[in-house]
């Protein structure tokens, strides 16, 4: 066990961690917790943040905690929920404040709390790039599946603008790509993050367009 690790387990180790976590849907499971976490650990390593706080950050940020404003205020009740955890286990203020910061700032759809800190940002950025490539389709469809939406009504490039939005059942994996995916290479921090998001940025582009052809009927085989 590295150092990093060491400092980390004296707060809280990945089994106490996995405790915190129900069942969930598939695109919000303990797995995208440790797929998160590994991402944003590399990250800090990479970017010589502090690991530790990166790494706490990572393993509490989707903790389910009762909000009054639902999924949509997730990141405020995490941050608090982990916050008196750390506190409790004698985490010191900087790190507890910094780790409260970095959940706090990893939401996409809330662009009031900025990543402020080195280690926000590499928090923010794995949370991010486990929405690219292979693993952010795979969450979309997951989560359409999950909450009985379509997989398919219309071609990406045809996607209303955001206010206009489909709404239920009718807001498909493309949707999600179109408002969401296809935005978050943009929002990247760290270089070693939009090194990685470049790929990942690619490949969902060819799965939607692929996509598109095949549920439009498109016979050909030329790409």
């Amino acid at each position: 066990m590295n150092d990093d690790m060491d400092q980390t387990e004296r707060f809280l180790t990945t089994d106490e961690a996995r405790q915190l976590y129900g069942a969930g849907d598939a695109a919000h499971d303990f797995d995208h917790v440790l797929r998160v976490t590994t991402l944003a650990v590399k990250l800090a390593r990479a970017e010589d943040a502090d690991v530790t706080v990166t790494r706490l950050a990572a393993l509490l940020h989707d903790v389910p905690v009762d909000a009054a404003g639902g999924r949509k205020d997730h990141h405020l009740a995490a941050a608090a929920y982990a916050g008196d955890l750390l506190r409790q286990r004698g985490a010191g203020t900087e790190t507890v404040a910094n780790v409260v910061h970095c959940i706090e700032a990893h939401r996409f759809r809330d662009q009031s709390i900025r990543p402020a800190t080195l280690e926000a940002k590499c928090l923010y950025d794995a949370d991010k790039l486990d929405s690219m490539g292979a693993i952010g389709v795979a969450r979309a469809f997951a989560f359409a599946g999950a909450h009985d939406n379509r997989l398919w009504t219309q071609s990406h490039t045809q996607a209303p603008p955001h206010p206009d939005r489909p709404r239920g059942a009718d807001y498909t994996p493309v949707h999600e790509y179109v408002y969401k995916l296809a935005r978050l290479l943009d929002t990247l921090h760290t270089p070693s993050a939009r090194a990685v998001g470049l790929a990942r940025h690619a490949f969902m582009l060819d799965f939607f367009t692929q996509l598109d052809r095949e549920m439009t009927g498109e016979m050909t085989g030329e790409r």
